[in-house]
């Protein structure tokens, strides 16, 4: 690892002032699980990073009539234990609990873990020079680690985006709040991410010296429930190859307000409005459940080594959304 310098402001305004003036070579940190790993690897190097630990309002859980508000530092640990995790927020817990490993969860946060950059092997490795490091291919097109691919949206670069919360936060229409230098911003998570069609060196429109601050989940509606599954080759410490969110209300035995949302599959969180569609107003039933899944996957586009991930996704997309109605 290269050498760097560490610094602990205790303000916001502060820390957004350090990120402006050091540009491309200042780099904001909060629990590093992600970005310690980058360094250690060569593949990014900076030379200051600004953290915000010192920021102890970025910690904390509310819940009030508004709906439950999360400051960007709670740890997964914080998610997986929280008590007011219960009835639509479950999902929550959920995802938290089935990521990674309790060392990492202790230590990873909600914002590092919306913010991570890409898995893709070609990405990590210091040798490949992939387009999202200035390079002028994607390597893994005709590479031989096509396993981890995305099948949905590649647009010239088929990373996948990694992150369990993403897609239950989705799911429950949150919104974050970013601080910069013009002020604070606030919009839904899912306009948050940008694919490679935007720019293919980033995963999210966060500008040079602004900082995911705050993530806010709306009341969900009335028995309103949700579930969080997820794929992946070993049960501990792996990133899903395929995961999703499913989450509706059952009215009178019809599912209403559908929210369905997958992760693992393409650059950025994947909303499926096809397949919330398909599942809106219709009577809960397996063959429903199957069609719904059928929907949503009839827009993958696998790579020549991936296509198992289409399969998968249609039995966890079945799998949640009956597991939805067993949910009290």
């Amino acid at each position: 690892m290269r050498p760097f310098e560490f610094v602990e402001p205790t303000t916001l305004p502060e820390i957004v002032s350090l990120l402006q003036a050091g540009g491309p070579h200042t780099r904001i940190i909060a629990g590093g699980s992600d970005l310690l790993g980058e360094l250690k690897d060569d593949v990014v190097h900076y030379e200051r990073l600004v953290s915000l630990g010192g920021l102890e309002a970025l910690r904390d859980i509310q819940h009030d009539a508004a709906g439950l508000h999360l400051g960007a530092l709670v740890t997964l640990t914080q998610m997986e234990y929280e008590p007011r995790f219960q009835g639509p927020y479950r999902i929550l817990a959920e995802a938290a609990r089935g990521v990674a490993t309790p060392e990492i969860r202790q230590q990873g946060t909600l914002g590092g873990n919306l913010c991570q950059r890409p898995r893709c092997l070609y990405y990590r490795s210091a040798l490949s020079p992939c387009l999202k490091k200035g390079g002028t291919d994607c390597p893994a097109v005709t590479g031989p680690y096509q396993d981890y691919l995305s099948i949905m949206g590649g647009h010239g670069c088929f990373c996948v985006h990694a992150s369990d919360l993403a897609p239950p936060l989705i799911a429950l229409r949150a919104q974050v709040t970013l601080t910069g230098t013009t002020g604070q911003r606030t919009l839904a998570l899912e306009h948050f991410f940008a694919g490679p069609e935007h720019d293919v060196q980033r995963e999210n429109i966060l500008a040079a010296a602004e900082v995911l601050t705050s993530v806010s989940v709306p009341p969900a509606p009335p028995q309103w429930r949700g579930t969080y599954v997820k794929a992946r080759e070993r049960t501990a410490g792996d990133f899903p190859l395929v995961s999703v969110a499913v989450g509706y209300s059952l009215e009178q035995g019809r599912v209403q307000h559908a929210r369905l949302v997958l992760g693992g599959v393409a650059p950025t969180p994947w909303h499926s409005l096809h397949g919330e569609a398909a599942l809106e107003g219709q009577e809960l039933s397996p063959a429903l459940a199957a069609r719904v899944a059928d929907t949503v996957l009839a827009e993958a586009q696998p790579r020549a080594h991936n296509a198992f991930k289409v399969e998968i996704g249609r039995a966890l997309i079945a799998r949640a959304i009956m597991t939805v109605a067993t949910l009290a």
